[in-house]
């Protein structure tokens, strides 16, 4: 196997690329890495246009002033010079001014004559860097407004351009392809890309790349590589940046073999071309490779060959640079017992004096490392290095070293440390991560301490042991937070009242409703809406209907959810009754939705649940009248649903009806609403139409068939007299679907009959 050595000559790739966010610094690296290249590339083929038109432009005005055919128009004259001194001055503003005024003057003359091609070329160079910069920055976030205003001018220069018989060159289309792959905007990439066919414009590396950029964005596999083959007709080889983009796409893709495929050929490929024309090889394996690899690796888990892969970066010699030292330490992460490793790598990195802007991801890292390691002196240690040499922390860094100094015994620097750095993330997910680090038992003693502590930090430490499952801790805090009468968060009784609910603790759950209501703590929508559910599905529905009482009391108006819980909870219990109750209250409220399917579907499934097929069918007629010819009100469950009631109340008539309706309209049927219909015509007698939906229209509809809807359909068929349906579909199933008969044990005869009659039982 070729070994990564033999390149580490070609490995010393600087980085280019800051970033604020540390997940995107690991994970979109190799996304970067394309914009970096592809962006130096440009640049560089660029300098020689760029001299010589600039040349052009200061020739023709030291011995012509201004261009002859410029008299007798002053006000654009002027208009014209501003806009290429703004050119040679860089400055975008004055530029973007000059456009605008000369767009003005547009009405009634040709201004566009008087700017030339180079002009055109060069404006718009100009400030698809700017724009370019914009979209590729994250701190600060770039000016929407802005970003759309220098496009616009872009588009506009673009077409006024083509207008006066300019035709734009290759370097000005590879800008625009370009500035949308950035945006991930693949169809307007595609479309400047057909634009330069059309135009007869040559294609060069740099368009293919940042066309497949496009598709990197959008994880779009099938496009790339329709580029890759454009490419090789136009003869233009793959470079390192094309090739690193399309296992950027296939890593994210979690096609791991693909990305190994691609990543060997690279390497055969710079072995074949080694020696003296070294320098010159198209493809090598660079940092951007390897790191997007490691990334993969040690995402979907696999950690001997992010192993085995850096023991070779280790091994060719190649110069690591931070995102590198990070893999490293999530490799030793992954496993415990590696605190010294770890401490060794922090030492590599320090003596390597890194940037600290790219040592954040790393730190924090370490550090939450080390804590969950328990080695809580060592977090202190390596802190407080970082300190001494201006190392500027974040929250995240927060939730680790706070930890840390509690643990060691340093609680005034972790209450100083949280009171003035972590108040302001009292509410965010960062808490949950500082009570995790703590431990549940330290973050009461934590809080009952700390003698400022809000009720806003106590109920995000009853949030956190929700989100755990701990019921009994946020209990605990709970009554806590009622004795001391500190606010209580209305989502956290909520959430608190259903996790007891569904644990069958009704009446620990109703105790803290009512404590919640004594104290006039009021649930909003949300929070009755989740109460109801709760008690519907575990079928309390006379809780659920005082609850419902309550609301409605209160004057806080039930939405389809807080309406479709109680129908599905009375249809379970068979209260026909209840039913009809809440069907009317719906009727009766004018703040839903006519035709809200949510409700429709809870109502049908309720209604024939309690056999009332009559009704289930007025719902569907009321649905489909009002439906547009192409556009039907309904959905799939819908469909099943009222599928499921024709057959259980012998309307076969109205069955074939609106399948027939349905598949006239062309209405996307799912498995689901296959297996109803065939159950209904089995359930019917119509064994034949079943068997045939079966085996020809379901198929034809490029719908497979589970093993649900089979067992289903031989339940129906156990009796001798069905014994020759019976073996057909049996027989049917071993030919085309033997996995599917192995799943279902119809191998042979006599397990055939075991599976005719555990069907008929379960039936």
């Amino acid at each position: 196997m070729t070994t990564i050595k033999e390149n580490s000559a070609k490995l010393k790739i600087i980085q280019n690329l800051t970033s604020s966010s540390n997940s995107s610094v690991l994970y979109y690296y190799a996304t970067y890495s394309t914009l970096t290249a592809i962006g130096k590339e440009q640049e560089k083929n660029e300098e020689k246009v760029l001299l010589e038109t600039n040349n052009e432009r200061n020739t023709n005005i030291e011995e012509n002033g201004i261009d002859s055919s410029w008299a007798g128009n002053h006000s654009s004259d002027g208009l014209v010079i501003r806009f290429r001194e703004a050119i040679q001055e860089g400055n975008l503003k004055k530029l973007m001014m000059a456009h605008h005024a000369l767009i003005k003057e547009q009405k009634g003359r040709q201004w566009q004559s008087h700017l030339k091609k180079s002009d055109y070329q060069d404006a718009i160079r100009l400030l698809s860097r700017f724009a370019n910069f914009t979209q590729k920055a994250t701190n600060p976030s770039p000016s929407t407004q802005t970003l759309a205003s220098t496009t616009s001018v872009i588009y506009s220069l673009f077409n006024d351009m083509k207008k006066q018989g300019y035709k734009p060159d290759t370097s000005t289309y590879n800008r625009l392809i370009y500035m949308n792959s950035l945006k991930g905007d693949t169809k307007e990439s595609r479309r400047i890309y057909e634009m330069m066919f059309e135009d007869k414009i040559k294609c060069t590396l740099y368009t293919f790349n940042s066309l497949i950029l496009s598709y990197q964005w959008s994880l779009d596999i099938e496009s790339a590589l329709k580029v890759l083959e454009e490419m090789k007709l136009y003869g233009i080889k793959p470079d390192t940046v094309t090739l690193n983009s399309l296992i950027d796409i296939y890593v994210k893709l979690g096609d791991i073999n693909q990305a190994e495929r691609i990543y060997e050929e690279m390497k055969s490929n710079s072995t074949a071309r080694m020696g003296n024309s070294l320098d010159k090889c198209d493809v090598i394996v660079d940092k951007f490779t390897l790191d997007c690899l490691l990334s993969g690796y040690l995402y979907y888990g696999h950690l001997n060959k992010a192993k085995n892969l850096f023991k070779d970066i280790k091994d060719s010699g190649i110069e690591l640079d931070i995102h590198l030292y990070t893999k490293l330490l999530k490799i030793y992460c992954y496993e415990p017992g590696n605190s010294q490793k770890i401490l060794n790598l922090f030492s590599q990195i320090k003596q390597h004096q890194q940037q600290e802007g790219n040592m954040k991801y790393f730190v924090n890292t370490l550090l939450d490392y080390l804590i969950k390691e328990k080695e809580f002196s060592n977090a202190v240690r390596v802190y407080e290095e970082l300190m001494d040499i201006g190392f500027i922390h974040d929250v995240v860094t927060l939730t680790s070293i706070i930890p840390a100094y509690y643990h060691t015994g340093n609680v005034d620097i972790a209450f100083k440390l949280f009171n003035e750095k972590m108040n302001s993330f009292l509410c965010s997910q960062k808490i949950f991560s500082l009570f995790s680090n703590l431990g549940k038992k330290h973050s009461k003693k934590f809080l009952k301490q700390f003698a400022s502590s809000s009720s806003k930090l106590h109920n995000s430490l009853i949030t956190y042991f929700l989100t755990q499952d701990d019921i009994t801790n946020a209990l605990e805090m709970y009554s806590h937070l009622l004795q001391q009468g500190y606010f209580l968060n209305i989502l956290n009784i909520t959430i608190l009242c259903k996790k007891l609910i569904l644990q069958d603790k009704i009446n620990e759950a109703l105790q803290i409703y009512y404590q919640s209501k004594d104290h006039n703590i009021i649930l909003d929508q949300r929070g009755y809406t989740i109460l109801i559910d709760s008690f519907s599905k575990m079928t309390y529905m006379s809780e659920s209907q005082r609850i419902f009482a309550d609301m409605k009391e209160k004057g806080i108006k039930p939405n389809s959810y807080t309406y479709s819980s109680l129908i599905r909870g009375l249809g379970k219990i068979y209260d026909i009754q209840g039913v009809k109750t809440i069907h009317q209250l719906i009727r009766m409220d004018l703040n839903l939705d006519e035709f809200d399917i949510v409700i429709y579907n809870s109502l049908m499934d309720a209604y024939n649940r309690c056999g009332y097929g009559y009704d289930v069918l007025q719902l569907w007629d009321s649905l489909v009248i009002f439906s547009k010819e192409s556009d039907l009100l309904v959905n799939n469950a819908t469909v099943s649903i009222v599928l499921d009631s024709c057959g259980f109340n012998k309307q076969l008539f109205r069955l074939n009806q609106i399948w027939y309706d349905l598949k006239k309209r062309n209405f996307n049927l799912n498995q689901n609403n296959y297996a109803s219909y065939i159950e209904a015509l089995a359930r019917n007698q119509k064994f034949n139409e079943a068997k045939k939906v079966l085996m020809f229209e379901m198929i034809d509809d490029g719908i497979l068939p589970n093993s649900k809807m089979i067992r289903t359909l031989l339940s129906f068929l156990h009796d001798h007299s069905k014994n020759r349906e019976q073996y057909e579909i049996i027989n049917w199933v071993r030919t085309n679907f033997p996995f599917l008969a192995k799943e279902l044990n119809l191998v042979n005869k006599k397990s055939n009959e075991n599976i005719t009659k555990s069907t008929s039982e379960k039936n």
